[in-house]
């Protein structure tokens, strides 16, 4: 299988490489080995490394290992980068690097005449000899692809070179190797536990690609923005493996053009067609069989066929050493599952029929199977065999023992059969089974749990269809309630929507003194909340006073989660909210204890408690997950909780949380939510390449009409902003404050934004438009505070109030901008907004510059906004504040402690005493007198004395003079971040 033409992801294995080529050029040699499957991009890695080698003046020698030319080619790989060292040399250096060693041209005919006599064993010294002296003239690296192909005499080659690594060699060895393909036995497994022991040698593995980052794949090969469902259904297919993906892509572009193209099935059948026999036979039972099958029924399925179970060991060791199989714990089965799909689409279909009746008969006369993975396969194969009532029994049974253990993706798939072979199965068979709208209800509860969102949305729509409202009207509201919003989160509505929420109460009026009449009225009164309605708060109330006569855990939890966010930003609401998420933990319902979480979450923001929003989602979202499902889980709005971890300076857990979330395939409007968190983190990293793909994304997935109070109409402005883009972000905002407004919801988080937007306006010299901007947003913002505190604790919004203010300042153009920003700045910290405070400090620099203000308070600033932006990672920030303190001449190093500070015989700090090794580290980082007095609490006069004994001690006559003198006589003294 080949390597991809693009190149996406890998940062980390870039930047590992990329590292070992940096050590090996400064004579520290280092070994590499890139590992993974077939198709992984091990090649393109490589090679993409070496063209940065090869740019960097380092010479580069490529050598492959082929197929069948271990037992045939000795030194195969070191003959081909030998010759193409020697096409590229001098005839100087030909002549120096080859002297003596006319007996390599046995392996490089290009370097002469060999000697067909002379033993491998000595040659292995001669050529290694030969490399240390092309090493010698230049940076030089070194690549043998396909290693798992090597010869011994060229492992026995590469082994001698890397065991002869020593100080001051410029040689980094780059190798790659499939380790599907290293079969029981194979000659690497060996070798590579040698070298792995030897030091400056490591291995990278190439795992296979994650959905966004197939995403970004399929968008360089067909030249156009990423297509979410377009990515998603190759991805499944793919499994992320990058070689795959282009064949998949390229062939569905020229299936538009006529009949699809076989260049993926023949790429696929390649390895199967070069097996003998018995082995493609076996291969072909194991597709057919559609799952990881044990390797005893494959030999009874084998017998049953008349290919002699005696065989089936050999073969699947065959197919194995070829990179088709995987085994563990006596199970088998493809390694790429595209592989199995291919296989068996060439089975004829009477031979697919006669397959599947065998595996049925085998499987029905016993077997060591778990009782699992026996009613799995027999829902299967029945159904292939053309037994619709064994299909459906066995369906049913398999998808009960997929949910016992929350396999809901396996769940889901027996369930839909089930519901497929309804019409099909006998009415005997079917009575057993249950009521069909009860079928289909648990089927389209287990399609959303697996992430089948838009297949959840068909069976319940089914199932609603089944339903006479009059005759049952419980029956009828309990169906219809989930759907709206399983409508929603697949992207094919936009909610919460009053009418249709309004439209199930009124059918819910039919049965007034039940849970769903309770359930429906806290929906309505969700929607009426969203959308501004004043009766939310009296119905959800209602709600809540009816589910306490019922004493329903799953109607109190809805009703509380609903009462809380009426109760927006006061402690009652927080009440509800704890309540709701602990009712909704006994229900044992995924879906509503995320909602309760999420409902919490929001009340600890109103409240102002920024590390209770992220911890408290986290809590419940990793709960969902451990119980088996991620898109459950998504409910409780890890975007949120991302967000939240990255305002508070905790970036590294939001990328980990974000990271998890975009390797799904999630629901339309879950992926918007992460996509947008994402784009905010990536811009606040300078990372404008990736956010652009994350909002490419999020613009596709938007619907028309957006919902009022989307995660999405919160973040949006902030993301605009980052990217630089104030025009829109003020364009964006002037169309949905309206609505913000009249909700309630978020305006005063828009209005932040679209304020920062006209100061930016302003600076750039169109202070009269920022102006008249500012002023039509503040407007549809409406009367009443900015930003007002929830309660004595809240620190969250006067905070925000805080640096609005100082941002509508520096739009207005107003003198007071220190004092303010210095406000904004202190306020930020004490509320825990540690990315805000950077911004805050660099903008309080600023300002005092800008007005001539105290300079040690502007260098103090930007120091602090340095350091935080350099432990978050926030290069945009770091870039402005490094730009700024350069302009106005101001160190941001930070001084070394004093007791780091060199105190041998030979330096000038020797003489001095603790203190004054402190005042001289601060007059090395460019302190004034000022500033070392503030930094170590002492008077300005006090500094003076010391630094005129620094000077005695040291014979300088000025600080200047001393401080050099320091630097020079401590050069690896270390002088912060920023030296």
């Amino acid at each position: 299988m080949g390597e991809r033409t693009f190149l996406v992801g890998r940062d980390v294995e870039r930047q590992m490489l990329r590292s070992a080529l940096e050590a090996s050029a400064a004579g520290s040699p280092r070994a590499v080995m890139v590992v993974g499957e077939a198709g992984a991009g091990k090649t393109s890695l490589v090679r993409e490394t070496a063209a940065v080698a090869t740019d960097a003046g380092h010479t580069v020698l490529w050598g492959n290992c082929l197929r069948f030319g271990a037992n045939t080619s000795p030194f195969l790989p070191i003959g081909q980068l030998l010759t193409q060292w020697h096409r590229a040399a001098s005839p100087a250096d030909r002549e120096r690097v080859l002297a003596g060693a006319g007996q390599l041209a046995t392996i490089a005919p290009a370097l002469g005449v060999g000697d067909p006599s002379v033993e491998p064993g000595q040659l292995i010294p001669l050529a290694a000899a030969v490399l240390d002296r092309i090493v010698a003239a230049t940076p030089t690296v070194l690549v043998v692809d396909d290693l798992q192909w090597a010869d011994s005499a060229s492992l026995d080659l590469l082994a001698y070179l890397l065991a002869g690594f020593g100080a001051g060699q410029r040689l980094a060895v780059l190798a790659t190797y499939r380790d599907t393909e290293l079969g029981e036995g194979h000659r690497l497994h060996g070798w590579l536990a040698d070298m792995v022991r030897l030091p400056a040698i490591s291995r990278i593995r190439l795992e296979r690609l994650q959905l966004a980052e197939t995403e970004e794949l399929i968008a360089r090969l067909v030249g156009q923005p990423r297509s979410g469902s377009q990515a998603a259904e190759v991805f499944e297919r793919s499994a992320g493996n990058p070689y795959l993906t282009e064949l998949l892509v390229r062939d569905r572009g020229r299936a538009a053009d006529g009949p699809e193209d076989t260049v993926l099935q023949e790429v696929l059948l390649a390895s199967w067609h070069g097996l003998a026999a018995p082995a493609r036979a076996l291969l072909q039972l194991l597709a057919v069989g559609g799952r990881p099958l044990h390797t005893d029924v494959l030999e009874r399925m084998a017998e049953a066929r008349g290919l002699g179970g005696g065989s089936v060991r050999s073969s699947l060791d065959e197919a194995a050493g070829a990179g088709l199989l995987i085994r563990d714990r006596g199970q088998v089965w493809f390694h790429h599952p595209l592989v199995a799909e291919v296989v068996a689409s060439i089975v004829e279909p009477l031979d697919l029929l006669d397959i599947h009746r065998e595996y049925v008969a085998v499987l029905e006369a016993g077997t060591d199977l778990a009782p699992a993975s026996r009613a799995a396969h027999l829902a299967l194969h029945h159904h292939g065999a053309g037994h619709p009532d064994e299909a459906f029994s066995w369906s049913l049974r398999a998808a009960e023992e997929a949910g016992r253990v929350r396999a809901f993706a396996e769940e889901s798939e027996h369930l839909h059969r089930a519901c497929e072979l309804w019409e099909q199965a006998s009415l005997e068979v079917r009575m057993q089974a249950g009521e069909r709208t009860d079928l289909l209800e648990r089927a389209s509860v287990s399609a959303r749990s697996a992430g089948e969102h838009m297949l959840a949305v068909q069976l319940r729509e089914q199932a609603v269809a089944l339903v006479e409202p009059e005759a049952d009207p419980a029956r009828a509201v309990r169906l219809r309630l989930p759907l709206h919003d399983l409508r929603v989160v697949s992207g094919l509505e936009v909610g919460p929507d009053v009418r249709v929420s309004a439209a199930v109460f009124e059918l819910a009026e039919k049965c007034p003194d039940t849970v769903e009449h309770a359930l429906a009225l806290a929906s309505l009164a969700n929607a009426e909340y969203w959308n501004g309605r004043p009766e939310a708060a009296e119905h959800a109330g209602q709600a809540v006073q009816q589910a306490l006569d019922l004493e329903s855990d799953e109607a109190l939890a809805t009703a509380l989660g609903v009462r809380a966010q009426t109760r927006f930003g006061t402690p009652e609401g927080l009440e509800d909210a704890e309540r709701s998420v602990s009712l909704a933990g006994s229900t044992g319902d995924r879906v509503l204890l995320g909602r309760a979480a999420f409902h919490r979450a929001a009340a600890y923001m109103g409240l102002g408690r920024l590390t209770d929003v992220a911890d408290s989602i986290l809590e419940v979202y990793y709960q969902i997950v451990a119980a088996g499902s991620v898109h459950d889980a998504m409910v409780a709005s890890p975007a949120l909780a991302a967000l939240t971890l990255a305002d508070l300076g905790r970036p590294a857990e939001a990328r980990v949380l974000l990271r998890e979330a975009l390797s799904r395939r999630l629901a339309p409007d879950d992926a918007m939510d992460v996509r947008i968190c994402a784009a905010v983190l990536a811009l606040r990293n300078g990372d404008e390449e990736l956010a652009g793909d994350h909002l490419a994304r999020v613009r596709e997935l938007l619907p028309q009409d957006r919902a009022a109070g989307s995660f999405v109409n919160r973040v949006e402005p902030q993301a605009l902003w980052l990217a630089g883009d104030g025009d829109q972000t003020l364009a964006l905002v002037e169309t949905l404050m309206p609505k913000a407004a009249e909700i309630g919801l978020d305006a005063d988080e828009m209005l932040l934004w679209a304020t920062r937007s006209c100061a930016d306006l302003a600076e750039s010299g169109r202070r009269p438009e920022a102006v008249a901007w500012h002023d039509r947003i503040d407007r549809l913002r409406g009367d009443g505070p900015r930003f007002p505190p929830c309660s004595p604790d809240d620190l969250l919004h006067p905070a925000k109030g805080r640096i609005h203010a100082a941002e509508r300042a520096r739009c207005l153009g107003e003198p007071d901008q220190p004092l303010l920003w210095d406000a904004a700045a202190t306020a930020c910290a004490e509320a825990g907004l540690v990315w805000e405070e950077a911004l805050a400090r660099y903008r309080l620099a600023q300002a005092i510059l800008n007005t001539r203000g105290a300079r040690d308070a502007a260098a103090s600033a930007l120091r602090r906004s340095a350091r935080i932006a350099s432990d978050l990672g926030a290069q945009p920030i770091l870039d402005e504040v490094t730009g700024l303190a350069r302009h106005a001449r101001i160190p941001l190093d930070e001084p070394v402690s004093a007791e780091t500070a060199p105190t041998d015989d030979n330096s000038v700090w020797a003489t001095l005493t603790a203190r004054e090794r402190e005042v001289l580290s601060h007059l090395v980082a460019g302190r004034t007198y000022a500033e070392i007095a503030a930094s170590l609490f002492i008077s300005q006069k006090t500094v003076s004395v010391h630094v005129s004994n620094v000077l005695r001690k040291t014979g300088t006559s000025s600080r200047i003079e001393v401080a050099e003198m320091a630097r020079r006589s401590a050069p690896k003294m270390p002088t912060g971040p920023f030296g």
